[in-house]
Formats: structure tokens, sequence, C-alpha cells
């Protein structure tokens, strides 16, 4: 299925009318065709930012609204506008904190949870019935793979999914993060292997199903990696009985002792 149609492909210069060919244009092409995505996230998150400013004082800090209603306006309009054209990016750990910054930042905002609280993230998104963004970007990879596997063969989308550059040189240093290295990292979340990825999204249901139990799965190992970073040290161990030194194995408790002896 991997065949060179991305030579054969048209190019933009055919595909897009001469009017579009804007700096800023947002509707059909992303901006990070032509500035990056690094461009693109920040243009992401000032776009929510103006979104949550509007609705800011007539709808989040209504009192009259119920704090369920506010959070479903959030997700609708501000994590709308802030993972828009998401399906595409290939993310980095530095876009993934951007992007998780601003969605805990404007929980905390609509729930007036400050810092003093001393509340955690993953407790604000508890409350909030909420997912992170990185759980919200995977499932809609996801979703929109299967999306591009089921267009007929014609398409632009499934032709450049399937394409291979015949020619070019790759610079020095370590290569740039895939879109395609970033599938594979989806798929092990829906415990799939990539061999029967075609054959699992040419059902649509069902692979709306595979979709959500692969962002559940992630949501849960976050948050159990979360809590064991956050749970306490243990107290109790072995004592020695020359300094008084606790360690926390018996192992740990005799290389201590050798030290003793020397």
């Amino acid at each position: 299925m991997y065949s060179t149609l991305l030579s054969r492909a048209p190019s933009l210069e055919m595909v897009l009318p001469r009017y579009l060919k804007l700096s800023m244009f947002r509707s059909c092409v992303s901006s990070m065709v032509m500035h990056g995505l690094d461009k693109e996230i920040t243009s992401r998150i000032q776009k929510a930012s103006q979104a949550l400013g509007r609705l800011w004082v007539k709808v989040l800090q209504h009192k009259d609204i119920r704090l369920s209603t506010k959070l479903k306006v959030y997700n609708v309009v501000v994590v709308s506008s802030l993972l828009y054209g998401c399906e595409t990016w290939t993310l980095y750990r530095r876009h993934v904190k951007q992007l998780e910054q601003f969605h805990n930042r404007a929980l905390r905002s609509i729930m007036q949870i400050h810092w003093q609280d001393r509340i955690s993230n993953l407790t604000v998104l508890d409350r909030a019935n909420s997912t992170s963004i990185e759980a919200k970007v995977l499932k809609a990879q996801l979703r929109w793979t299967g999306h591009v596997i089921r267009m007929d063969e014609s398409r632009m989308p499934r032709q450049l999914f399937y394409g291979e550059l015949e020619q070019g040189n790759r610079a020095r240093g370590r290569p740039r993060k895939r879109y395609k290295d970033n599938l594979k990292l989806n798929l092990k979340w829906a415990k799939l292997q990539p061999r029967d990825l075609e054959h699992t999204a040419a059902d649509r249901s069902k692979w709306r199903n595979l979709c959500s139990k692969a962002a559940n799965n992630f949501q849960a190992k976050s948050q159990e990696r979360h809590r064991e970073a956050s749970a306490p040290a243990p107290t109790g161990g072995a004592p020695c009985p020359i300094c008084n030194h606790i360690c926390a194995l018996d192992f740990g408790l005799r290389s201590h002792m050798r030290a003793h002896r020397r």
C-alpha cells in the first residue's frame, strides 16, 4: 500500500486558489505549512484565549449559571479553538506542556481554584470531569486516521497518508519526528498492531470504540504515573545500629554497614 503516490499528487499551487495564499489564513491549510508547528501552537493558544475572554464575564463568571454548564461551554468553544487542526499535528513534549498549561490554567480560573489551595492538576481534571489535552489529541488523531484510511484512493489526504518521498536529503542530526512515528505510539495505547490498522479502521463503529479505549488507557496510565510521583516517601526501613541512619531495604543496610567497617 505504501506507494509513491505523493510524487504524482497535485501541488498546492494547483489546489489552492490564489487569493488564499496569505500568511495568516486558517480555513483550508494550517499555518504550520508556512511557519512550523511552534507558531501554530502559539496561534492556537491565542485564539483559545480570545474565545475564553469573550465568554468570561457573561458566561464563565455568571453566578446564575451552573458549573457543569460553564464547563460544557468551555469544552465546546475554547477547547475546540485550542485543538483546531490537531489531527495533523506531530507534537513534541514542549508543545504538549504549552497546551496543558493553558488547559489547566483555564479550568482553575473557571472553578475558582487558586494555587494557594495546593490542589494538583489531576484533581482539577477529576473535578471538571475532563481529560488531559494529550488524551484529547490522541483520540482525535486516531479518529482522523481511520477516516483517511476509509477514503477513496483518489482523495488527496489518502494519497499523502500513504505517499513516500522519492528524492531529498536528510539534514545532519537527529531525524525529525514523523506523523508515522506518532501514529505508532498512539496505536500502542489502543493495543493494536500496525499491520491490523487498515482492517480494524474499515469498521467505523468498532474504530470509534477503539479510539475511546485508547484515550481512556492513556489517561488512566497518566493518572497512575502522577500518583506514583506524588506519593510520599516510605518512612519505614532498617535503621543502622551505629549511626541510626534509616535504610529503605536490608540490602541497603548491609551496604551501609560495610562503610562503617572500612
